[in-house]
């Protein structure tokens, strides 16, 4: 079996050279949201939902969801349904994402904003600012401790706040160190139950993982998600946040699908 991720990464770095000789660091500062004051991501979980609903066009296993949905509607919609967060895909050659679906994701919606991309470089931190994001997915499996410590001090210090994405305990027991100074306001845990590498997902994983967390970090399950039920179980066992992608995105209207899931795990 391939390994999507490194060929993903791969691909990343080939797309950032062209970015990075096209648009400055200097002209990135320059831009309108660069200067905003971000909306708190772990806040806006704490006190909602817990749904940090998606749009994404395609997946490297799944192809084309062929949604009809402009991404005005499905953003407008995800926040009128009460999800507590937008995740919003940026990577184009795998997922059918663009920094400018970011840039009219923060102009229709006043929630939270994930920029949800294979973060390797310090450069995209700074396009996510610039974009209107308002945290950052750092993937454990994509970064050392080095480089994750130095990408957390660069996004929090532009006011990001940080979803670090782990697959495994190894995975766990990095950001657990990584994080150990860190105030856990500023960032949330997450578990991907599908294994990157593989494309195949467990809901199992996050049960699994969840006794190791660290003490007062907020939970999140990502992935294969597509039953109120699931949620509420692992609600129960203390997982407070939820990234819903796939669920949404292959249906006609994800906004109305996102309300309706919604509905469903508050009744």
């Amino acid at each position: 079996m391939e390994d999507i991720l490194k060929k993903i990464t791969n691909q990343t770095a080939e797309d950032l050279k062209v970015r990075k000789d096209k648009t400055s660091l200097s002209q990135l500062r320059e831009m309108h949201f660069y200067s905003r004051k971000t909306l708190s991501l772990y806040k806006g979980l704490k006190n909602g939902s817990g749904i940090i609903a998606e749009h994404k066009r395609q997946s490297p296993s799944k192809g084309s969801f062929n949604c009809p949905a402009s991404l005005q509607d499905v953003v407008k919609g995800y926040e009128a349904a009460g999800a507590s967060a937008i995740s919003c895909l940026t990577d184009e050659p795998f997922f059918g994402g663009t920094l400018q679906d970011l840039l009219e994701a923060r102009k229709s919606v006043n929630i939270p904003i994930l920029r949800k991309d294979f973060i390797i470089d310090l450069y995209q931190i700074h396009e996510a600012k610039a974009y209107g994001a308002d945290a950052i997915l750092l993937i454990a499996a994509c970064l050392n401790n080095e480089e994750l410590i130095a990408m957390s001090v660069e996004a929090m210090n532009l006011g990001l706040e940080i979803l670090f994405e782990v697959h495994d305990l190894e995975e766990l027991n990095r950001i657990k160190e990584v994080t150990s100074s860190m105030n856990t306001s500023k960032f949330v845990i997450g578990v991907n139950n599908r294994d990157l590498k593989k494309f195949k997902t467990d809901i199992q994983n996050s049960k699994d993982l969840l006794p190791h967390f660290p003490e007062n970090v907020l939970a999140i399950s990502e992935s294969g998600i597509s039953d109120p039920q699931i949620v509420k179980e692992l609600k129960n066992i203390g997982f407070e946040g939820f990234l819903i992608g796939e669920n949404f995105m292959k249906t006609d209207q994800p906004g109305t699908s996102c309300k309706q899931f919604i509905k469903a795990i508050q009744s």
